[in-house]
């Protein structure tokens, strides 16, 4: 039989026991989420400046920096390190800056594919400058792979001249009963399009639910600049956990027009052709229509389209006059000033009788007037007419 002192003295042994091992397993656990979570920390050494928001990875570093008062002579100063040694420095040079003013840079730390794997974790830092005076400092910590998020699967991110898209998934599920459902989440995406190191573009999307697939299309809606390089950059924020990840697509702007192959008419009189933009570097440029016979010479055809963006489009008449009898191979080409073919079409044509040409008449001046003129209305009809007859069509198949 124990004493009661004896009993007493192993319960507390045993509590010590399991609160110190408790606090053990929540360092542990600590120090496991801090290089894949990353861990911010930092500090504002006046009031005249404060670091909105600051991401890091192994591609890039993210700043946002609003401005209270007045400064000269400011800077932004990122530096990349890994344990004491520093990898990397960029410094953005902003001179004057307003009161109230925000100001967002973007800096690629274009480090070598293969650079750091072996290292555990880095830490990038925020410097707000003001000669060389701290306004404000602000660092992060992350290891070499971006963390994962957890619910979500980002699926594509791509860019190009026309837009930018998103495809994401859920990847868990909750139990309900012996049904499992996707788990719904919340996410706020950030888009910036940049031109070099210069920000010409942002659209922010908050408290976007995604329940299962969802897609979403965010179109520019400016001019991009012909041959230039573009860099899109998408930071996905989840709500549950707190996570952010960064993904980039790089694109070369280009024209790009498509010649909607439902929308094509070809008989003996002539063509009616539809484009449609597919960028926002204008197309400017013909529809060419090469008429092949089985035997004979070939015969081309040109007409100038509008001017067409990502959106906008056109339909294009071209009228022939004196094509032989016979059947034909006939390619449709979208063509740019300098002769770039950005889309073609290929079909058949029969000509059953061919329409005559109208020449003039020399010894009738007036009389070639009028019958140029009837030539040019008659066509005009003709395309009207077509014209007319297609958007029958569109609407009986849509009624």
């Amino acid at each position: 039989m124990s004493l009661p002192e004896k009993k007493n003295c192993s319960r507390l042994s045993e509590f010590i026991f399991r609160s110190f091992s408790l606090i053990l397993f929540l360092i542990f656990f600590c120090a496991q989420i801090n290089p894949v979570y990353g861990a911010i920390s930092g500090t504002n050494a006046k009031e005249g400046a404060i670091i909105i928001d600051f991401f890091s990875d192994h591609d890039l570093s993210d700043a946002t920096v609003r401005f209270e008062e007045p400064h000269e002579n400011v800077s932004l100063v990122f530096t990349l390190s890994s344990g004491k040694k520093i990898l990397k420095t960029g410094t953005f040079h902003l001179g004057s800056v307003q009161a109230g003013q925000e100001i967002t840079k973007i800096l690629f730390w274009e480090l070598p594919e293969d650079f750091g794997k072996d290292r555990d974790s880095y830490t990038a830092q925020l410097y707000v400058k003001e000669g060389n005076e701290d306004l404000a400092t602000q660092k992060t910590s992350f290891s070499y792979r971006n963390p994962c998020l957890s619910n979500l699967k980002l699926v594509d991110f791509s860019a190009d001249s026309e837009k930018a898209s998103v495809l994401m998934t859920l990847t868990s599920s909750a139990n309900l009963g012996f049904v499992k459902v996707p788990e719904p989440c919340m996410v706020d995406l950030d888009l910036k399009l940049l031109s070099g190191t210069d920000i010409i573009y942002t659209e922010k999307l908050k408290n976007v639910p995604v329940t299962d697939a969802y897609y979403k299309a965010m179109n520019w809606s400016f001019l991009l600049e012909k041959d230039k390089n573009y860099t899109a950059l998408l930071k996905v924020h989840s709500h549950s956990p707190e996570l952010t990840t960064a993904y980039i697509s790089e694109f070369r702007a280009k024209e790009k027009v498509e010649i909607l192959d439902t929308d094509i008419d070809v008989d003996e009189y002539g063509a009616s052709v539809t484009v449609v933009g597919k960028s926002q570097v204008p197309f400017n440029g013909i529809i060419r229509v090469v008429l092949t016979p089985e035997k004979g010479d070939v015969q081309v055809f040109e007409e100038t389209a509008d001017i067409l963006t990502a959106g906008k489009e056109d339909t294009v008449g071209i009228i022939w006059q004196g094509v032989p009898r016979g059947d034909y191979n006939v390619k449709i080409y979208a063509v740019n000033l300098e002769g770039e073919v950005l889309d073609s079409h290929e079909t058949v044509l029969r000509v059953f009788e061919p329409v005559a040409e109208i020449t003039p008449q020399e010894e009738s001046p007036a009389f070639s007037f009028q019958s140029a003129a009837l030539g040019v209305f008659l066509c005009f009809m003709v395309v009207m007419l077509r014209r007319k007859r297609r958007r029958k069509k569109m609407r009986d198949h849509y009624a």
